[in-house]
């Protein structure tokens, strides 16, 4: 009995945590996904730092919003690794609503075994992530293989060609564009330490 309430406990710490990382994932603000999912930006928050346990219709609604299922919230983790491998032709895609933009995941996938994770990314000519800047906890460093992409950091234009790189604070406003005339392609490396 004291074991199975020991898992459970285990479980519903880590939704908070779950939650979080695949918002952060998709770059999106607590109020993004507030209004996503119909539930309070307030709330969210105090699910994400473990403040309140969700009910199970506030779980359904934040998983249909982050495009999961709930049994993805509930699942135990397997053990921590030390070292992820990831075959070049068998990467993962990373779910993204950003038009004209492909992530691969090159990475571990989850910040609970390392607080970085990493993509390759192709970015069609023209897309951008958008009118909104946006802002999230931790770090970017972009490296460019290919094509001509601007960021835009706290105001300030960066335009990126092949062989270039830019490393920036994510908590300061940032947007995105493929402003050359071929597909983008690029390493994109999201790095988030631990709260």
């Amino acid at each position: 009995m004291a074991q199975e309430k020991n898992q459970v406990d285990r479980i519903v710490s880590k939704l908070g945590e779950k939650i979080k990382i695949i918002r952060m994932e998709k770059s999106w603000s607590l109020q993004d996904l507030a209004e996503k999912s119909g539930i309070s930006a307030a709330g969210i928050h105090r699910i994400e730092s473990n403040g309140i346990t969700p009910t199970i219709t506030t779980m359904m609604k934040i998983a249909d919003a982050l495009g999961k299922k709930v049994s993805y919230f509930i699942e135990e983790e397997g053990e921590e690794k030390d070292a992820i491998y990831v075959h070049g032709r068998k990467r993962e895609a990373i779910f993204t609503f950003k038009k004209g933009l492909t992530l691969e995941c090159i990475s571990a996938r989850k910040y609970g075994d390392f607080i970085m994770t990493a993509a390759y990314s192709a970015v069609e000519v023209g897309a951008s992530s958008g009118r909104k800047q946006m802002t999230h906890r931790g770090e970017e460093l972009v490296y460019c293989v290919q094509g001509r992409m601007e960021f835009r950091v706290k105001g300030r234009s960066y335009v990126l060609n092949p062989g270039d790189s830019l490393h920036f604070r994510t908590q300061l406003e940032h947007s995105w564009k493929n402003i050359g005339d071929i597909e983008a392609k690029l390493i994109w490396v999201l790095a988030v330490p631990p709260s």
